[in-house]
């Protein structure tokens, strides 16, 4: 692990965030686990390809070599996760949350490299979600409630929610 000036040692950076998504949750979560289609969302900086039946591999533009993570689906809670404990750098977790009939949210816990900043990977986890609402939003199987208000949130995009 890096450590700073004073020779402690920097853990890595964590950080939580959540968007409201005016899509139907099974639709946000079909985007997500799309292993070969995970560029269409994830921000500039990371690149992903599927490299087994549970396995991506990720490039990053800090490191030189790729990381290969295990990734587990549960289909039934609408949660991926990915990385273990054996990996804790580029690991993390993705749930999405049944508000209503064309209502969700989105949290994303994630887990960078030692060394990164936490707002750098707070930046990278909006920019993330922020895409992850624009291609849910895109998807023609999304569904707002004519009469709903908050429909217009399609319009202009996802509800920010801070964790803080």
């Amino acid at each position: 692990m890096p450590v700073d000036g004073d020779g402690v040692t920097c853990p890595p950076a964590t950080t939580t965030s959540t968007r409201l998504v005016p899509a139907d949750a099974e639709a946000v979560f079909d985007v997500v686990t799309d292993l070969d289609h995970l560029s269409s969302w994830l921000p500039p900086g990371a690149e992903v390809e599927r490299y087994g039946p549970h396995l991506v591999r990720l490039w990053t533009t800090r490191a030189d070599e790729p990381f290969e993570r295990v990734v587990a689906v549960d289909w039934e809670n609408l949660r991926v996760r990915w990385g273990s404990e054996a990996t804790p750098a580029y690991t993390g977790r993705l749930s999405v949350l049944r508000l209503s009939a064309g209502h969700s949210a989105v949290t994303l816990d994630i887990t960078g490299p030692a060394g990164v900043l936490r707002l750098r990977l707070e930046q990278w986890a909006e920019r993330a979600l922020n895409n992850l609402c624009a291609v849910a939003l895109a998807e023609p199987r999304h569904v707002i409630a004519a009469d709903d208000a908050a429909g217009d949130r399609a319009v202009h995009g996802c509800g920010y929610t801070p964790n803080r």
